[in-house]
């Protein structure tokens, strides 16, 4: 399941010095989770989106997993 496409969005990555199309970063995940035997859901990708672009930190995505499978 692919995230809906939007309008293209660029994104500063913390060790980049320039900026990222989120839209190619977001198909190169779901590509190499499938390619690893993975499906990710739309949950899992747009999570896997809030972490690239900045909204959420690595710690709080894990944290989220966390509460999904009550591993608190």
């Amino acid at each position: 399941m692919s995230i809906p496409r939007t309008e293209r969005m660029a994104a500063v990555a913390p060790d980049l010095e320039r900026p990222i199309d989120v839209e190619n970063v977001m198909a190169e995940i779901e590509k190499g989770q499938q390619l690893a035997g993975h499906f990710p859901d739309g949950e899992a990708l747009d999570r896997a989106r809030r972490v690239l672009v900045g909204e959420t930190s690595i710690e709080d995505a894990r944290d989220e997993l966390r509460r999904k499978y009550a591993q608190v």
